[in-house]
């Protein structure tokens, strides 16, 4: 159902102009809370942090604490981590085992599954009142893809496999590729002065790699022999520049079957247990997701609407102008010591906190978020008119596929799909493109 008085109309798909107030306005970022990172899917962790029967992990949907916790029955939660009574924090640690939550306030007490269990003087204090059932902690709906947990606080929004659709056709290539699954490895978490939305935009932003990550690429190409990346490389490129379902991707071509899928971590010395890797992994890889995904592609740069980066690192929001950041390695589970590591160490060095990447990108978002905290910088729009009309459908890939690699479209897209969240009363009024991909293989949502 189309929205009528649209209260929210940031970007001009015609001309790429952006209304930059939405990087710095207190009240748009309050009203962000409720009406994006309250409705949406967020990636909150990953089932191998929470491997174990009563494990937890604390974790965050927008502003709001989270506990992922797996209950007696091995069935996985997320709870609103605040007491029923006083609104206190039960869980003041980032992981551990436990069949209840104490509240260290008044010592009202829960079960993991997240049923009240026992409050101090019930019968003398409350004279046997309380009722319990209408006292269980607050619960988000969970649900998994590939081993990463999703949860969400809307009952009327759709379920996560249509929430992702067509995306999984890319995701699948990175994190849906064998029997055995993924790991999670992290976080690391630091704070950066920037809006969280700067982070998400940058994630289909290949224009900027060869200027801001320059000195980085030369040691890169120094280093591993690898050629220096260029402008002209990017733009003549056979890539593709994907938005689906308000998703963001790109997807790069593989030069053989054997190829290594990453860049960073990946040495001279190491590059060759990599290739022998892939090739022995193929036939299961093709298996599940067919040759063209399982052989062809690689996984490029990409989010997952709102706020997922590069896989699972997460974009906190944290103010108008502050964003915490948790990075996350997601790694094969059967894939050898050696590489895993090599992969663990590469991921740090380059997007991590002390990264090369990461501190060349943090300084440019948070000149973006702080662009227009000025009356005279309000009065002028961002540019993001980059590859205007230039994007369509595309016969071997799903989505709106921009014609260059190098594109704006993501970019644009990403804020109309946040003006679309923001306009709406509710789920009925935002859109989910019904899908098409064809799903060749066996892998499923959840293996």
């Amino acid at each position: 159902m189309a929205v009528s008085n649209k209260k929210y109309n940031v970007i001009d798909l015609k001309t790429g102009k952006l209304d930059s107030r939405i990087f710095s306005d207190p009240d748009i970022y309050r009203e962000e809370l409720e009406k994006v990172f309250g409705r949406t899917w967020l990636m909150i962790g990953h089932e191998s942090l929470v491997p174990k029967v009563n494990d937890f992990f604390h974790t965050y949907m927008g502003e709001d604490r989270v506990i992922l916790t797996r209950d007696g029955k091995g069935k996985l939660h997320a709870f609103l981590n605040m007491c029923r009574h006083r609104g206190n924090p039960i869980v003041r640690t980032d992981v551990g085992n436990t069949k209840n939550f104490f509240c260290p306030y008044h010592g009202w007490t829960y079960s993991n599954d997240g049923s009240l269990e026992y409050v101090p003087g019930e019968e003398e204090a409350y004279y046997g009142a309380v009722d319990r059932d209408s006292r269980s902690l607050i619960a988000a709906r969970v649900e998994t893809y590939a081993g990463i947990v999703f949860a969400n606080w809307d009952s009327g929004a759709p379920s996560l496999e249509e929430y992702l659709g067509d995306a999984r056709w890319c995701l699948d290539v990175a994190f849906n590729r064998l029997d055995a699954g993924t790991e999670a490895i992290g976080p690391v978490k630091w704070i950066e002065p920037l809006n969280w939305k700067t982070a998400v935009d940058n994630c289909s932003d290949n224009y900027h790699v060869p200027t801001t990550h320059l000195s980085a690429i030369l040691v890169q190409a120094r280093h591993f022999g690898l050629p220096r990346l260029t402008h002209e490389a990017q733009f003549e490129s056979p890539s593709k520049h994907l938005f689906i379902n308000g998703h963001s991707l790109t997807m790069r071509m593989l030069d053989r079957p054997d190829q290594a899928r990453q860049t960073h971590g990946v040495t001279q010395e190491n590059r060759s247990l990599f290739e022998e890797y892939y090739r022995s992994t193929l036939a299961e890889a093709e298996r599940r997701l067919g040759s063209v995904r399982a052989g062809k592609l690689q996984l490029g740069n990409h989010s997952i609407f709102p706020n997922g980066v590069l896989g699972l690192r997460l974009a906190h929001p944290r103010g108008p102008l502050e964003t915490e950041f948790w990075h996350f390695v997601v790694l094969e589970k059967g894939m050898p010591d050696e590489l895993k590591r090599a992969l663990r160490m590469g991921s740090g060095n380059y997007n991590g906190v002390a990264g090369l990447f990461e501190q060349d990108d943090m300084d440019n978002w948070r000149g973006v978020s702080r662009s227009s905290l000025t009356p005279l910088a309000q009065k002028y729009s961002q540019d993001l008119s980059m590859g205007v009309g230039r994007a369509g459908s595309d016969p071997d890939f799903p989505g709106t596929v921009a014609e260059r690699y190098t594109s704006e479209n993501n970019q644009r897209s990403f804020y109309r799909r946040w003006e679309e969240f923001m306009n709406a009363e509710s789920w009925e009024d935002i859109s989910i493109e019904p899908g098409t991909a064809d799903f060749e293989g066996t892998a499923t949502m959840n293996g």
